[in-house]
C-alpha cells in the first residue's frame, strides 16, 4: 500500500474521497483508507482485484459490470452511478469514476478511480421529482373539479341561448354568461399550460396544416367578442406559402391569444388586422410571418420585453380593468420557440397601439387538398354581426351515457333526448356493462373519472366485448389523459367544460378514425 505521503493520499484527506487504482485488465490493486473505513475491511486485500463487486447492489451490478468492461475494451473515461453497501449494512448512492493514464506509447498503464458519496444529493433530487408528480396530480385534480361544475352550465346556457321562445334580452344574458363559463375553463387550461411550460412537459403533435385555414379558425372564436365592442378585423392573407409542419391545436392557440389580447386591448369602435407574408422567395427557406396589429391602448417601450413575462400586462401592472392574469402571452411564445420561431412585439407608446409578429420556419405549399383559405376567410371582414351557432343535429342515435355528475347526466340526457337521440343511463362502470349486456348501442358518452372504476377501463371493455367505439367527457385533459383514452377506443377526448355544440360535431362524425381533439 502507497504511504502516506502518496499524492493520492493527500487529495484524499482534503476532500474525504474514496480513491483506487487498478491493473489495465481491471483488476484493483490499490485503495486508499477511506475505502477501507467505508467498507469496513481490516485489510484493503478484501476489496482488491475482483473482490469489491461484493460490495455493490445487487441491482446496480449488472450495469456496472458492464460499463466497467466496456471502458476497459475502449480506454474511455468510465462514469457510472451506484449504490455501495457499507460497513453497516446502509446501501449509499456513488458516482464512481475512473480515467485511464497511459504510457510514452499510448498504451494503458494504469487506471486511476474514485467514489464520490453523492446519497444526499441522489435523496433530494428523488424527494423533488416526488413533490413534482405529487403537484402534477394535483393540478389534474383540481382541474377536473372546477372543470365538471361548469359543463352543465355551459351546456344548459348554450341550449337556452337558442331557446327563441325566450327573450332577445334573456338570450343576450345567457350569451354573456356562456361567455364568461368558457373564459373560466380557459384560465384553467392556461394555468395547467404554464405548469407544463415550466416543467418542460408542453408537447408537440406536429402535422402539415395550412396556417391560413386555422387562422380563420381563431378568428371565429373571436368575432363574437369584436362584435360586442364594435371592433372591426380585417385579413389580409399575402403569404403564399401557408403550409407549415406544426401542432394545429398550439398554432391556433396562439393566433387566438394574440387576437384575444387584442380585443382586450383595442377600445369600442377599434380596428384589428391580422395579416401573413412570407420571408423569403425560395419555398425551401421560407419563413411564415404572421402580423396581429392593434388600434388599442399600445405598450410602452420598457415593457415590450417583460409582456412576454407570466402574470404581467406590461404598462398595466398593478391594474385588472383588463382583466386576464397576464398567461396568454408567456404562453404563445412558448408554443412559437417550441416550433423553432420566434415572437416579437412593436408599438409606438402608449394608445399607439401594438403589433405582434409571429415568424415560423419551413412554410410551404398548402397541404394537398386543403384550400389556402383565401376563399374561405374573406381578405376583409368587419365583426357586424355574430357568427351563428351551430345547429346541426347527428343522426338519431342508440348512446349509453355514463355519467357520475347528477346534474351533468341531468342537463346532458335532457338535451341528446331532445336531439332525437335514444339515452341510457349508467353512473358506474359496473351500471354501464350491465346495461350493455342487455341493449345494443351505436355510441358510448362516458365520463373518465367513475366511483367504481375508469372510463377508460369501461371503454376497453366495451371495446373488446361488443366493438364499441365511445366520446371521453372529462375534467383531465393533460396529453397523457388524451392519449389514454385514444388507446382505449373512444373516438375523441372533449374536455370539461363541453357546450353541446362540441358534443353534437363530435356525434355527427362518430364513424370517423382518428377523430380529431374538439378541446
Amino acid at each position: 500500500m502507497a504511504n502516506a505521503t502518496d499524492p493520492f493520499n493527500l487529495l484524499a484527506e482534503v476532500v474525504s474521497l474514496q480513491v483506487w487504482t487498478a491493473r489495465p485488465d481491471g483488476e484493483l490493486d490499490w485503495a486508499n483508507q477511506e475505502c477501507v473505513q467505508y467498507f469496513g475491511v481490516e485489510i484493503e486485500t478484501e476489496i482488491l482485484g475482483h473482490a469489491w463487486a461484493q460490495f455493490v447492489h445487487p441491482d446496480d451490478l449488472p450495469d456496472a459490470l458492464r460499463q466497467w468492461e466496456s471502458s476497459l475494451q475502449s480506454g474511455e473515461r468510465y462514469e457510472v452511478e451506484f449504490r455501495l453497501r457499507r460497513h453497516d449494512g446502509e446501501k449509499r448512492w456513488f458516482l464512481v469514476r475512473a480515467q485511464a493514464m497511459r504510457d510514452e506509447n499510448g498504451a494503458i498503464a494504469q487506471w486511476v478511480g474514485t467514489n464520490t458519496d453523492i446519497h444526499d444529493l441522489k435523496t433530494a433530487q428523488r424527494g423533488a421529482e416526488a413533490a413534482s408528480r405529487a403537484k402534477d396530480a394535483f393540478l389534474a385534480a383540481l382541474s377536473h373539479e372546477l372543470r365538471t361544475p361548469l359543463t352543465p352550465v355551459l351546456m344548459m346556457a348554450r341550449a337556452l341561448c337558442e331557446d327563441e321562445r325566450l327573450p332577445v334580452d334573456v338570450r343576450d344574458s345567457l350569451r354573456m354568461m356562456e361567455r364568461n363559463i368558457a373564459l373560466e375553463a380557459r384560465l384553467i387550461d392556461d394555468l395547467l399550460d404554464l405548469t407544463r411550460i415550466a416543467q418542460g412537459q408542453l408537447r408537440l403533435r406536429s402535422e402539415i396544416c395550412d396556417a391560413h385555414s386555422l387562422i380563420g379558425l381563431a378568428v371565429e372564436i373571436v368575432r363574437n367578442d369584436a362584435f360586442a365592442k364594435a371592433i372591426t378585423i380585417e385579413r389580409k392573407f399575402g403569404a403564399a406559402f401557408s403550409g407549415l409542419t406544426a401542432d394545429p391545436a398550439r398554432f391556433q392557440q396562439v393566433i387566438w391569444n394574440l387576437l384575444r389580447n387584442a380585443v382586450k386591448f383595442t377600445p369600442r369602435g377599434g380596428r384589428i388586422s391580422i395579416r401573413t407574408r412570407n420571408g423569403e422567395s425560395a419555398e425551401a427557406d421560407a419563413t411564415l410571418q404572421i402580423e396581429v396589429v392593434d388600434s388599442g391602448i399600445g405598450i410602452e417601450s420598457g415593457a415590450l420585453e417583460r409582456i412576454f413575462l407570466p402574470f404581467d400586462q406590461g404598462a398595466l401592472e398593478g391594474e385588472h380593468r383588463f382583466g386576464g392574469v397576464g398567461l396568454g402571452l408567456a404562453i404563445a411564445r412558448a408554443i412559437v420557440d417550441l416550433h423553432g420561431g420566434k415572437i416579437t412585439a412593436l408599438s409606438e407608446g402608449v394608445n399607439q397601439g401594438a403589433t405582434f409578429i409571429v415568424e415560423l420556419p419551413g412554410a410551404t405549399f398548402p397541404p394537398h387538398g386543403v384550400a389556402d383559405g383565401t376563399d374561405l376567410f374573406p381578405s376583409v371582414e368587419i365583426s357586424h354581426e355574430p357568427s351563428p351557432n351551430d345547429t346541426g343535429r347527428a343522426p338519431a342515435l342508440r348512446l349509453l351515457l355514463v355519467e357520475d355528475h347528477e346534474a351533468t347526466m341531468s342537463v346532458l340526457s335532457r338535451l341528446l333526448a331532445a336531439a332525437g337521440h335514444q339515452v341510457t343511463q349508467a353512473r358506474t362502470v359496473t351500471e354501464a356493462l350491465g346495461a350493455a349486456a342487455c341493449n345494443s348501442f351505436d355510441l358510448v358518452i362516458s365520463d373518465l373519472g367513475l366511483p367504481d372504476g375508469s372510463g377508460t377501463e369501461l371503454m376497453a371493455k366495451l371495446r373488446a366485448s361488443y366493438g364499441l367505439r365511445g366520446i371521453a367527457l372529462s375534467g383531465y385533459g393533460m396529453d397523457e389523459d388524451i392519449s389514454r383514452s385514444l388507446a382505449a377506443g373512444f373516438i375523441t377526448h372533449l374536455t370539461k367544460p363541453v357546450d353541446f355544440g362540441q358534443l353534437q360535431r363530435a356525434l355527427r362524425l362518430r364513424d370517423a378514425e382518428g377523430l380529431p381533439n374538439d378541446n
